[in-house]
């Protein structure tokens, strides 16, 4: 750069001015030029801001130099300075200094809103930056962001340059209460900017207001501003500026104060929002899993629970979270899932030592109240001070302070509990409490859907071993012995039994016999090999049992006066076999007591309701089993008498034409599948009154009742006479025992007399085909201008079949729930539809396709049902 030259006077002049400079003006003049702020001058030279902009106003006049820049280059090049007007020097270093401070203060908001914008995510860098230029430029000493909590309420939430003893009493003093008549106070109470001229001057300090009293104190304050932080109208928190000398803040500082705070609360809110954004997002994302989890976890709830503790601890930072079930109605809870417990909780609750006492635990008083329970100390509670074990052991052992308790309820029931805790006292926050409970919520529908599934389960293996049995006992109506085994099998498998048996013995038997075991210890069998098991009630329960005809359930075998006075098999099957849990069920005939169907366990682990009731369903059967034979036995003894009298020829041709003449008449007024299966068997037998496992049939013309009312008697009885025409040739290539019927309704039944393996796969087959043919009949009925339709219900189960009727006109029909059901279902079935019994429905699921239209409640039947519809055929 070429240097400038001014006329020799004017050199002169200047140089003359920086001579005229005071040590003090030349060292504040050579510090602003390099730069340094005023709050840096002034802390260098030890004097304040203030001072410092008066000594630069002198330099600036006697320098005659309008800027920064020019004052910097006359300190550097004195012949190269410029002049300036004598009588307007004042006013333009005035200015001059107004733009320096102007342009330092853009350059500061500058640099805090580029931080805010740089650093959003990061709040404590930006109100570190918001106090540290603040400080600089409203020329303070210290400087405190304080956040508002409602009610006057505040907590220190940034703090610049303060002393260490006032850090200390912040810090000690968490949430405090500045009070309405401090500058805090009042900028909180009014919303507007209030300044202190000097803290010592005014009544508050002299009534002991702890910050008041800490700021003077600790912080050595004099003047301060205090500005209130406005985020959509509501007060975020106060920010303050404090000077250490009676130096009042001006209108100007103030408005400085306010925009620095300004941003302070604009950085805050920017925070709040991208932590609840992101808060949003991490709930929307364990949702997400947890909902995953439940849909791909129906048969066990272990991933739900894993998914769902580790969510809350991650979203409500803590370092243990547990699931505990227990009913009011229970002694003790049970931990069924945790993350983050030590061995020792592991083992209290293993124990059975935490109890369902809301007086003893605070999670058995979530359960029982049904109601989040929330802890923000655990050793300030009466539990504790009182010495409550579990309670004790979770705070000494654990260093558990922190806790939260929230019920899992189901169908208005408290069926357990979630619980979380910290080792701090840290409260958990409302957003947490509803995180929690929803989480809670997800928990019951795992366990639900588990539960339901597990039922659907049981109740298909159940159905599975029914049949098998029912098979069995179809299979050997000669032998009881593989019935006997087929029942014992599924009781053990379905029961989780560890061993079992079967024992047959009534009153008047002097010992029992082992018909059937699965898993008893070769020692035990030898007993009852050399007969050594009586049949005394007083000693053995299994005798007690088919005597008194009632169940006998022993939760411990070692725990019984058999066992004490060492009884033999007592001591055999616990000692040799380890069998502890016994359920003795006697098989019952109409005779009294005939045996008795045990299951044993290794554990000490009593039979539920529900498994006693399906073991006496199996001792029912088996007590079928044993009939079957007898009945076969003295059919086969009545055979051989028939035979040793008919030794006469002549004889045995009366009795045979007769015989003859007696089946003719049959076929005269029974159906004739019926008659021919009678005829070919040789005996009327069947026609006595027995239970069967039928498939059942009903089906009925839609619209017929409006329709016989509108039609004349010919097209009535012509309709009629093809539907029933076509109807029982499909009847006769199906194969169906029975078929009844009564104007335009038919029952068809499966399996009875005629047996067959599939009764509700031939019913539906038989439904299918009548509703094709139907449709074809309603067609052409449709154009003769008769409106009809058809429709079918199917049910399968249990019913009485039989002869019904007097003589000359007789029925061989069926009555029953089984029967009853179809018939409901055939009248709720619309045009086409073929309706299914619940049994019926999971029968055929596996050809055909079926689906649930719920629960029915059914004319005369007195429970809602469950009604499966024949989706399309297959």
């Amino acid at each position: 750069m070429v240097p400038l030259h001014w006329p020799e006077d004017i050199m002169s002049d200047t140089a003359q001015s920086i001579e005229t400079l005071s040590k003090r003006e030349a060292e504040v003049a050579a510090a602003y030029a390099d730069g340094a702020s005023y709050k840096v001058i002034a802390r260098d030279l030890g004097i304040s801001p203030t001072t410092v902009r008066s000594h630069l106003r002198t330099v600036y006049g006697k320098l005659n130099v309008t800027s920064k820049i020019a004052l910097a280059q006359v300190l550097t090049d004195p012949d190269g300075s410029s002049p300036a007007e004598q009588d307007t020097t004042a006013v333009v270093a005035d200015l001059a200094l107004e733009l320096d401070e102007a342009m330092r203060r853009e350059r500061a908001m500058m640099r805090v809103l580029r931080i805010i914008n740089e650093s959003s995510r990061n709040l404590d860098e930006v109100i570190d930056e918001v106090l540290e230029q603040a400080l600089e430029i409203c020329e303070a000493e210290f400087g405190i962001l304080m956040e508002h909590h409602g009610d006057f309420a505040f907590t220190e939430m940034r703090s610049s340059n303060i002393s260490a003893p006032f850090a200390e009493w912040l810090s000690a003093q968490g949430t405090f209460n500045p009070g309405p008549d401090t500058a805090v106070g009042r900028a909180a109470r009014t919303r507007k900017p209030v300044s202190v001229v000097d803290v010592n001057a005014e009544d508050v300090v002299h009534d002991a207001n702890p910050l008041r009293f800490a700021t003077v104190k600790y912080g050595h304050a004099r003047s301060l501003a205090a500005i209130p932080m406005m985020a959509g109208g509501r007060l975020i928190g106060v920010f303050s500026v404090y000077r250490t000398r009676v130096h009042p803040f001006n209108d100007r500082a103030l408005e400085l104060a306010q925009a620095f705070a300004d941003q302070a609360a604009i950085a805050i809110e920017n925070s709040l929002h991208i932590t609840e954004m992101e808060a949003r997002l991490a709930r929307a994302a364990a949702s997400r899993e947890i909902l995953n989890a439940i849909a791909s976890s129906s048969d066990d709830e272990g991933p739900v629970f894993d998914a769902i503790l580790g969510n809350a601890r991650k979203l409500c930072d803590a370092p243990f979270a547990a699931l505990i079930l227990g009913r009011a109605t229970d002694d003790t809870q049970t931990m069924i899932a945790h993350h983050g417990a030590l061995q020792s909780t592991e083992d209290y609750y293993g124990q059975g030592r935490v109890p369902m006492d809301p007086e003893k635990s605070f999670a058995a008083q979530a359960i029982v109240e049904k109601r989040p329970v929330h802890l923000h100390n655990m050793m300030d509670t009466d539990q504790y001070r009182s010495g409550v074990p579990n309670v004790v052991e979770l705070c000494d052992v654990q260093g558990i302070r922190t806790n939260l308790f929230v019920p899992l309820i189901r169908d208005g029931v408290g069926i357990g509990c979630f619980i979380i805790f910290r080792h701090e006292v840290r409260p958990y926050t409302d957003e947490q409490i509803a995180l929690v409970e929803t989480f809670a919520t997800q928990a019951v529908i795992a366990l639900e859907n588990v539960r339901q599934f597990r039922n659907l389960r049981k109740r298909l293996d159940r159905e599975a071993a029914t049949r098998e049995i029912l098979q069995a006992i179809n299979q050997n109506r000669d032998d009881a012995q593989p019935v006997f085994d087929t029942i014992l099998r599924n009781a053990i498998d379905l029961c989780g039994a560890s061993a079992g048996a079967l024992t047959l013995g009534a009153q008047g038997d002097t010992h029992q016999r082992m018909a059937v075991s699965r898993g008893v210890s070769p020692a035990t069998l030898d007993l009852y090999a050399r007969g050594e098991v009586t049949m005394d009630p007083a000693i053995s329960m299994a005798a007690k049992a088919i005597i008194s005809g009632e169940v006998v359930h022993v939760p411990d075998m070692a725990d019984t006066d058999g066992y004490r006075r060492g009884v033999s098999h007592y001591t055999s099957v616990v000692d040799d076999t380890g069998i502890r849990t016994n359920l003795f069920v006697p098989l019952m005939t109409p005779d009294g007591g005939e045996g008795v169907l045990v299951l044993f366990r290794k554990e000490v682990k009593p039979y539920t309701p529900d498994e006693i009731e399906l073991v006496e369903t199996f001792a029912a059967q088996a007590v079928i089993a044993m009939e079957n034979v007898r009945q076969f036995n003295d059919l086969q003894a009545r055979t051989a008498e028939v035979l040793e009298l008919n030794t006469s020829l002549a004889v045995k041709v009366d009795e045979q034409v007769v015989e003859i003449e007696r089946m003719g008449r049959l076929k005269r007024f029974l159906p004739s599948a019926v008659a021919d299966t009678i005829v070919s068997s040789g005996s009327e037998q069947m026609l006595q009154s027995h239970r069967a496992l039928l498939g059942v049939l009903f089906c009925d013309i839609r619209g017929f009742t409006a329709f016989c009312e509108t039609a004349e008697p010919e097209e009535t009885i012509e309709v009629l006479q093809t539907y029933h025409e076509e109807m029982g040739k499909l009847i006769n290539q199906h194969g169906a025992g029975v078929d009844l019927r009564m104007g335009d309704g038919v029952m068809v039944l499966f399996n009875d007399p005629i047996p067959c393996d599939d009764p509700a796969g031939d019913a539906v087959r038989l439904a299918i085909a009548m509703r094709a043919r139907m449709v074809e009949l309603c067609a052409a009925w449709k154009r003769l201008g008769h409106r009809l339709g058809f429709g079918v219900g199917v049910s399968l189960g249990y019913a009485t079949v039989g002869l019904v009727g007097f003589e000359g006109r007789f029925d061989y029909t069926a009555s029953g729930t089984a029967i009853n059901l179809a018939s409901r279902l055939c009248d709720e079935a619309e045009d086409g539809e073929i309706l299914l019994s619940t049994r019926a429905g999971i029968a055929v699921e596996d050809a055909y396709s079926v689906e649930s239209k719920g629960d029915l409640t059914l004319k005369g039947i007195r429970e809602p049902v469950e009604v499966f519809k024949l989706v399309h055929d297959v």
